[in-house]
């Protein structure tokens, strides 16, 4: 059986007989979830601009403001933190797909923004002059730029925590947590029958990185399954406490972008949200939960959980579970 890491960078693909289906049955899905961003109509939405009120307009613009940057960081980190690590041949060919969907949704968002009568100097000036912006993205950066300036060994203890680290950092934390808190800001517009071709590429944004999540989560469990001595009880409480300073990041950001409430959105309601899917993520890691905070949209669920992508895959081992006291 191929390693899923640390083999040769530059072997051939030579994908049958499969050594990780997981990885391949992810591709297939991948593959069917293509699309292209220009098929969704926006002058509907041009119109809808119009209509937002100030407070409206400020949320979009902030959300905006913090997709277009971070799907471009995704991607760099895909090519240049984790494709070098991972070796095993379906799944560097999910790898591969994942890029072409980041840059995808990179285009994406362009494409709303040359189409919406929107303020794009302040919208890509965003990450750079919002603090609560800024901070999320130092946070992310800060894990592609360890991995760039320590070159990890795998034989290494250390080296394979850096590697870790990065992978919950960038899987868990902004495609599992940052995101969803996202796609809930922009689905709420939907149920006012507002920005709904923005709300039809968040759809499809959301199939994409349902699967993105669903494989990280398998491609961390490879991990911990080819080097089960990682995941010690110091470092499971210092993943814990990576997830948990993401939520106090996506705080100030959901204050940030809602200062006052939107009808049937508050930053309150949003900062619940993220404390729930932390707890998700928290549990599938089995770092054990945090906040006990009931899902405070429930209207969500049938449009993120997306549970029909991803029954049809291995399950997850639970087995890397470790003592991580609570606070």
């Amino acid at each position: 059986m191929r390693t899923l890491f640390g083999g040769d960078p530059l072997a051939a693909v030579e994908l049958f007989p499969l050594s990780h289906p997981w990885a391949y049955a992810h591709l297939q899905q991948g593959k069917h979830n293509t699309w292209f961003p220009e098929e969704v109509p926006l002058g509907e939405d041009a119109r809808d601009w119009e209509r937002l009120t100030p407070e409206d307009r400020h949320a979009i613009s902030l959300l905006l403001g913090f997709f277009n940057p971070m799907e471009s960081l995704v991607t760099h980190n895909l090519i240049l933190a984790i494709y070098p690590y991972v070796t095993a041949p379906e799944a560097r060919l999910y790898l591969a797909r994942q890029i072409w969907e980041e840059a995808n949704h990179s285009l994406a968002f362009e494409y709303v923004l040359k189409t919406l009568p929107v303020d794009r100097k302040r919208i890509f000036s965003a990450h750079r002059d919002e603090p609560a912006i800024r901070a999320k993205e130092d946070f992310l950066q800060r894990l592609t730029e360890e991995i760039l300036r320590s070159r990890p060994d795998l034989s290494t203890r250390a080296g394979r925590e850096t590697l870790l680290e990065n992978l919950v950092g960038y899987y868990i934390v902004l495609e599992g947590i940052f995101f969803y808190s996202g796609f809930l800001l922009a689905l709420s517009f939907r149920r006012r029958n507002l920005l709904k071709g923005l709300a039809s590429i968040i759809d499809w944004v959301i199939k994409d990185e349902s699967l993105h999540l669903s494989f990280g989560l398998h491609l961390i469990t490879g991990f911990l399954d080819e080097y089960p001595e990682t995941l010690t009880p110091e470092l499971g409480r210092e993943l814990r406490g990576l997830i948990l300073q993401a939520v106090e990041l996506e705080r100030r950001y959901s204050e940030a972008l809602l200062p006052r409430p939107l009808l049937g959105v508050s930053a309150e309601l949003v900062q619940a949200y993220v404390e729930y899917v932390a707890d998700r993520r928290l549990e599938e890691l089995g770092l054990g939960t945090e906040f006990g905070t009931p899902n405070p949209a429930k209207w969500l669920a049938t449009e993120l959980d997306l549970p029909e992508q991803v029954n049809f895959f291995e399950a997850i081992n639970t087995g890397y579970e470790v003592a991580v006291p609570r606070g």
